[in-house]
């Protein structure tokens, strides 16, 4: 069993916390990508859109808590590739699905077991 602070989690609570994690990261990479499309003018200032992309990047680690996601996010920092490409959903796509297979992968192995 995992522990969030002092309380113990069951099956239940992992899945609606990872929900909530997945449905908050998928939500702000979403806002961040758009933001980067439709703002443009405004982020393409290189100072201004570095900190925007800094502050959306420690974020979404903050939620997913992935290293390969935040390596994976750091293409926005590239000029031109990371205006194009919607990495902040990619990211949290692969993430989420990373997650989810492995948590799939551990209730499976405990239904063995009983």
């Amino acid at each position: 069993m995992r522990t969030l602070g002092l309380v113990k989690q069951n099956g239940s609570a992992k899945n609606s916390l990872f929900k909530l994690r997945a449905t908050t990261a998928l939500g702000i990479s979403v806002v961040a990508d758009a933001l980067d499309y439709f703002a443009a003018p405004f982020f393409g200032v290189p100072v201004i859109g570095d900190i925007f992309d800094a502050i959306v990047v420690s974020l979404l680690y903050n939620i997913t808590r992935s290293k390969i996601s935040t390596a994976v996010n750091m293409i926005e920092f590239i000029p031109i590739v990371g205006d194009f490409i919607p990495v902040y959903t990619l990211s949290t796509l692969m993430s989420i699905a990373k997650e989810w297979k492995s948590n799939r992968k551990h209730i499976e192995a405990e239904a063995r077991i009983q």
